[in-house]
């Protein structure tokens, strides 16, 4: 499309420019295309729009956001788009980036609130008790056996490790070393590499799943540890063999869900938020906030210290460390399984 005003042509250009600097510096690749994506979607939005003779305003961010609510876009995806043009804009003003523009017109009072109304911003999302129920390697009638082993391993990992879902997207069993009680994570946020626990609970639950006979056997150590044979919502190279390849987010965040609930009855817990339920046990455990920052792999020890709020009092830090204690009984467990079913 033509681009026949200085306002577009300035937007253009501004554009290029930010995108170029995000590949250049720590941008992931699925980050970076998510930015372009949005990025785009506002351009293709002003250059359609009857008054981009001027430069984007208050007005046009907020016609654009409305613009994405008509879209049915949900909430947490408005929000999204809107930092994210926030942050191009912060970009753009910087006199030593370019300068092509005096002010940041993505006001935050456009941001769609997401928090969830009948939460307080530290009420836990899961309780102690909840996420015993989790530690238990024991089948609800709701949940299908076929793919039990499957999502409890996946569950307890994301309580343990704390991984992102991109991160645990992207293991393999070549990340984990059991000898040595740890996972090595290759491609966390902004490509940085890091080690985590590979704690006894979560060792017997990737074993108890590597042995179910889900992941197809005879796939190379370097191929995805979870995934799917199947042709909907997946991505990454696929094996020619099998047809295995790693889940899409939003494949593991619906399983995710659908486990939990099916576990404890409470709905809608998401992957991140089993990483905010495993940072409190931790924080409550004893764990130092500096050993949680390099666990969560937090570039700022500012963003770890959003954390301080789920700390519990003396009540709470008891029950925290029979949590834990559990989580280390049901290792047990879980390894006496494993010997039965070997023998």
């Amino acid at each position: 499309m033509p681009r026949t005003s200085a306002a577009e042509r300035r937007l253009c250009a501004a554009t290029d420019a930010y995108l170029k600097n995000c590949a250049a510096t720590d941008f992931s690749p699925r980050t970076l295309k998510n930015y372009t994506y949005t990025l785009e979607d506002f351009m293709n939005f002003f250059i359609e729009s009857k008054e981009n003779y001027a430069d984007p305003n208050y007005a046009t961010i907020l016609l654009w956001r409305n613009s994405l609510i008509e879209r049915q876009c949900s909430p947490s995806t408005v929000r999204q788009y809107l930092i994210r043009l926030h942050a191009f804009f912060e970009f753009a003003c910087d006199p030593q980036c370019g300068g092509w523009y005096q002010t940041n017109p993505v006001s935050k009072r456009l941001l769609p609130n997401t928090r969830r109304e009948e939460l307080r911003p530290y009420d836990p999302l899961l309780t102690d008790q909840q996420v015993m129920k989790l530690w238990r390697n024991d089948r609800p009638p709701r949940a299908k056996a076929a793919t039990y082993p499957r999502n409890y391993a996946i569950v307890i990992l994301l309580l343990t490790t704390e991984l992102r879902n991109a991160e645990l997207l992207h293991l393999t069993p070549a990340d984990l070393h059991w000898d040595d009680g740890e996972i090595f994570v290759e491609y966390g946020k902004g490509n940085r590499f890091r080690r985590v626990d590979f704690p006894d609970i979560a060792q017997s639950a990737v074993r108890i799943y590597l042995a179910s006979g889900i992941r197809p056997r005879g796939l190379p150590d370097t191929a995805p540890l979870f995934g799917t044979t199947s042709e909907k919502g997946v991505f990454g190279a696929r094996n020619r063999d099998c047809g295995w390849s790693a889940g899409s987010p939003t494949w593991l965040s619906a399983l995710v869900e659908r486990h939990v609930k099916a576990v404890t009855g409470v709905p809608n817990i998401r992957t991140h938020d089993l990483r905010h339920v495993g940072a409190r046990l931790d924080l409550n455990g004893g764990m130092a906030q500096e050993e949680l920052q390099a666990k969560l792999g937090h570039a700022s020890p500012a963003i770890t210290q959003v954390y301080s709020g789920k700390l519990m009092g003396k009540a709470g830090k008891r029950s925290a460390i029979l949590v834990l204690e559990a989580r280390e009984r049901q290792a047990e467990i879980n390894e006496g399984l494993l010997s039965a079913s070997s023998q």
